[in-house]
């Protein structure tokens, strides 16, 4: 029986965030057709609405492509959890809701390293374009776009004093990391709207799903993308067990992350030839970078034990009901944030050229238990501080040419030397942060951490055994106008034909911040180009 065959004018892959985006503005133009297909299945019960439903999405496989790292050499050998979103909305429908632009000298940088058209001063309108900010719609936030960014409904006393503490330690105040200066401390901001979560799909997809030149395709397996040569004519996928052939009249747009991406092309025959050719994959196309320069973010979860109550209280039943309560009615809740309260963009040192540090400030402190995050009673919150630009790359590798088989992780998160120091350097900031008032009178202990003046090698042993990504994966599609350069600058893949790569992956150089706001952004000026063109 021949396969199901269904045609549109633009095939995305992947309903993730710049999927949702571009999804939405090339069917802004009624002469476009868009099929838009993702693995994921479309909620019923829309459970990741609720904020803080991410401990209950994040590891399960209903809303998780719920990937594990191999083992790390750099770090002892650890694997961990490597949670990327397998559900309309992708990774913005399971994140913590952060909302951070990086820094304008992020994208200055991309365009130094020959991706044309990337400046600050290009990427800026788009930023605007896309949200609706708390913030005053000024010459940095933009008041009419479809995400909301949300300031905090709900603030815990202690994270006010982490504020006040960061300044007395010498971090700038800022009153808006997405306005004029992105160096500072200050309220985090989400992607919340009422309380409710508000993902790429939810402000994107959700409300232009009747226009009639818009379709949504959830339960699809891609297993490669087709060619006539070197022209990108389609998908061949798989849906309900049955085939089915997509065809695209004007090209295919790979939106599916910096894993899934890579791992596309490289099942479709564009990667390194002896690689694709020892899993008996037919090279299409020579890129030897495909699934290189893998870049995340190292750093550390540090939970600080204090003396007043914290979210960890609001876990007992009854305190739980109750704020569930608030948050149905439209109260402040913990329920209804993102996971942090406070962001921070610093220089670990006085001779950094740029923030090289990053600190989030969550409310609570939570555990792994039986594979299941929990939240002790005990008066816990955490400081997560990482390294904005790290030199250190994995690579992603195949494991054979099915599918359904995921692709082998290889973080070497601590592997550069220069990564290391600005760490112990972060560590030493965490320390300084705990022992400065306000919050500082607060803290009782920092949980596991070698107490300050410790030697060297008790704090680079507990690097190693400590350090985590922070899920911020990029890079695996690199863009740049370099001949090795999987993407050029207009996005297009190097040496195919109407074949487009519009996700982190493209990142030639790691930004400072948690990177939801960049990948919508991507989405923007993907939209843009392909829509000049046609």
């Amino acid at each position: 029986m021949a396969p199901e065959t269904i045609e549109a004018d633009v095939v995305i892959v992947g309903a993730g965030s710049a999927g949702c985006v571009l999804a939405s503005r090339l069917s802004e133009r009624a002469g476009i057709s868009v099929l838009l297909v993702e693995a994921g299945q479309r909620e019923r019960l829309n459970i990741t609405r609720l904020p803080a439903a991410l401990m209950r999405t994040i590891g399960n496989p209903r809303y998780d492509w719920n990937y594990t790292s191999e083992p790390d050499p750099t770090r002892d050998g650890q694997t961990e959890l490597w949670p990327r979103g397998r559900v309309p909305g992708g990774s913005s429908a399971i994140n913590g809701m952060i909302f951070i632009r990086g820094a304008a000298a992020d994208y200055d940088n991309w365009a130094a390293l020959g991706c044309t058209g990337w400046a600050w001063r290009d990427v800026l309108p788009l930023f605007r374009r896309l949200e609706t900010a708390d913030a005053a719609d000024n010459a940095h936030r933009g008041g009419l776009g479809p995400q909301r960014v949300s300031a905090l409904g709900w603030k815990h006393p202690v994270a006010a004093d982490f504020i006040a503490s960061g300044v007395a330690a010498g971090i700038p105040a800022n009153a808006d990391l997405n306005g004029a200066s992105h160096e500072g401390i200050a309220w985090n901001q989400g992607s919340t709207r009422n309380g409710l979560r508000h993902s790429a799909y939810d402000a994107f997809i959700r409300p232009n799903l009747s226009r009639p030149n818009l379709r949504l395709l959830d339960g699809v397996l891609v297993e490669r993308v087709t060619f006539d040569g070197r022209r990108a004519t389609g998908l061949a996928a798989r849906r309900n067990g049955a085939s089915l052939a997509i065809r695209a009249r004007r090209g295919v747009v790979l939106t599916a992350g910096a894993i899934n991406s890579p791992h596309l092309l490289m099942l479709s025959g564009i990667g390194d030839p002896a690689e694709l050719a020892r899993h008996g994959i037919a090279p299409v196309i020579e890129s030897p970078e495909v699934g290189r320069n893998l870049m995340e973010h190292p750093g550390l979860y540090v939970q600080a034990e204090v003396s007043v109550p914290t979210a960890n209280a609001d876990s007992v039943p009854h305190r739980a009901a109750w704020q569930f309560a608030r948050w149905l009615m439209g109260r402040p809740s913990p329920f209804g944030v993102p996971t942090a309260q406070v962001l921070a963009f610093f220089r670990s040192h006085a001779e950094a050229a740029e923030p090289d540090l990053q600190f989030h400030l969550f409310p609570y402190g939570s555990l792994l238990k039986d594979g299941k995050r929990v939240i002790p009673r005990d008066n816990l919150v955490t400081i997560l501080m990482n390294a904005n630009h790290p030199r250190s790359r994995g690579h992603l590798a195949l494991r054979s040419a099915d599918p359904a088989a995921p692709i082998a992780i290889h973080p070497r998160l601590l592997e550069d030397a220069e990564d290391i120091e600005t760490l112990l350097r972060g560590l030493d900031w965490v320390r300084r942060m705990a022992a400065t008032p306000p919050f500082g009178d607060k803290v009782k202990r920092l949980v596991g951490v070698p107490p300050a003046g410790s030697a060297r090698i008790a704090d680079l042993a507990y690097l190693r055994a400590a350090a985590r990504p922070f899920y911020h994966p990029a890079g695996t599609c690199r863009m740049g106008s370099d001949a090795g350069a999987v993407v050029a600058p207009d996005l297009a893949v190097r040496g195919a034909e109407a074949l487009r790569v519009a996700d982190i992956s493209i990142f030639p150089r790691h930004i400072a911040g948690n990177t939801n706001a960049t990948a919508l952004m991507i989405g923007e000026k993907a939209a843009d180009i392909i829509l000049s063109e046609a």
